[in-house]
């Protein structure tokens, strides 16, 4: 599998109004996928189905705020591969931290507990909606996970 950066608005835009994944997309408010992908802070890595946007919250750039967007050819196998990868490409590049969001009911939103993210509370209501939870994954949590160690 190959994970590649790529700021493609086509094919980032298939990706978020596919019909299974539009009703999710929590990019930020007011925003669109064209700024997101053609903004300097973001990292926007891709396979076959989807990808990653990584966002950088910090002025070094250690901090990074992490959207999932995959078609369902793409779930299971092939965002959880790309998921390794990705990690690994950020932290290589100087990330320390990175934070995701769960909405609750959409148990794709939930990070895989094998990369030894954590949550940092339960949920509560965000600037997006209701019942929102966020989870972290530090750069150590994620060299001693099992994921990145060789498991699931």
């Amino acid at each position: 599998m190959d994970l590649v950066e790529d700021r493609d608005l086509a094919f980032w835009e298939a990706i978020a109004e596919h019909p299974a994944v539009a009703p999710h997309v929590s990019l930020g408010r007011d925003s669109n996928i064209k700024a997101l992908i053609n903004h300097p802070l973001v990292t926007p890595l891709r396979t076959e189905h989807g990808g990653f946007l990584f966002v950088r919250l910090d002025s070094p750039g250690r901090v990074y705020d992490l959207h999932t967007l995959y078609t369902p050819e793409g779930w299971g196998r092939e965002v959880h591969g790309a998921a390794k990868l990705a990690f690994d490409e950020m932290f290589h590049r100087g990330a320390q931290v990175i934070v995701t969001n769960e909405v609750a009911g959409n148990r794709r939103s939930q990070p895989p507990r094998t990369f030894r993210f954590a949550p940092c509370g339960d949920f509560a209501p965000s600037l997006y909606g209701p019942d929102f939870r966020t989870w972290i994954l530090t750069r150590a949590a994620w060299d001693s996970s099992p994921a990145r160690l060789g498991g699931r």
